[in-house]
């Protein structure tokens, strides 16, 4: 029974027990209720909200393996187009070798002027107003376009002659390719082409070769690291005529003044740039050494 006697009546000891007992039961107070003076409950969980969490959580990995899936696809996929467009030029690069194999005959046909320059890896479906050298056959415009290719005169490709380039060694880049007459696409198929028109080696004007840098063998796919002073030898049968690299640069396809004749003896190495890409020309120009 609670304790009736006054203050006053009370030892020290019992005192300092009752003041502790007050502060634990205040303290207790304290702790059972909240902040805003509510008292608190403990939050239960249903079993039905239970079970829907272990299902949101189970339902996690089945989204990554799907996200997963799909990258595996994506990257077999972008493997499958890199693998198609590495056999499509190693069968162009194959072809070609097929072809230098043989002793090339002249062709007699008809020759389109272009308005661009030669050693294109992508010219245009319309062959008319384009020059050779792309990486797929040129193809004519559909019937339904009305665009028939304007045929400005009929060229027989000469046949060689003991004047006519045979060889092209360019030491620096390890170039050593066959030289055949004329540069379309046919022909630029079995080697380095000569403009039909051009001058040979040795004489005055301007020799112009042209060739592939990404198809075909890639016959010119290092001209671009040839340095001013190097040299290139042209041969005709068994004679060899040096000439001395004077100036390089980087043109767009239409500017044919690289084609212009010249009262010196030059050379003019004429290729798509840059690899692959092929949306300009990159030129050679040299100088005969007497």
């Amino acid at each position: 029974m609670p304790d009736k006697r006054n203050v006053d009546d009370l030892s020290l000891d019992e005192l300092e027990a009752l003041v502790e007992h007050r502060r634990r039961v205040e303290r207790a107070r304290q702790l059972a209720q909240t902040t805003d003076n509510r008292r608190f409950r403990p939050v239960t969980v249903i079993a039905e909200q239970r079970g829907a969490r272990r299902g949101a959580v189970k339902s996690k990995p089945w989204r990554d393996r799907l996200l997963f899936a799909i990258e595996v696809i994506a990257v077999i996929g972008l493997l499958a187009i890199v693998a198609g467009s590495i056999a499509n030029l190693q069968f162009l690069n194959s072809e070609s070798a097929q072809l230098r194999a043989f002793t090339p005959t002249p062709t007699v046909g008809v020759q389109v002027l272009g308005s661009e320059l030669p050693g294109s890896s992508f010219p245009p479906a319309n062959s008319s107003g384009e020059l050779p050298g792309g990486s797929n056959a040129p193809e004519p415009a559909p019937p339904a376009l009305g665009v028939q290719p304007k045929i400005v005169s009929a060229l027989t490709v000469p046949t060689p002659g003991p004047r006519s380039p045979s060889r092209l060694v360019i030491p620096e880049i390890k170039v050593d390719w066959p030289v055949v007459q004329g540069d379309s696409w046919e022909e630029l198929k079995q080697g380095i082409g000569q403009r039909v028109g051009s001058a040979n080696p040795g004489e005055r004007g301007n020799l112009i070769l042209s060739g592939h840098n990404d198809v075909y063998g890639e016959p010119f796919r290092d001209l671009e690291k040839i340095e001013i002073g190097k040299e290139i030898i042209v041969y005709a049968g068994a004679a060899s005529f040096r000439y001395i690299v004077k100036a390089k640069r980087v043109v767009l396809p239409t500017d044919l003044s690289v084609l212009a004749s010249s009262k010196d003896p030059i050379i003019t190495l004429i290729t798509c740039t840059p690899y692959r890409v092929d949306t300009h020309r990159l030129i050679v120009i040299g100088e005969l050494v007497p």
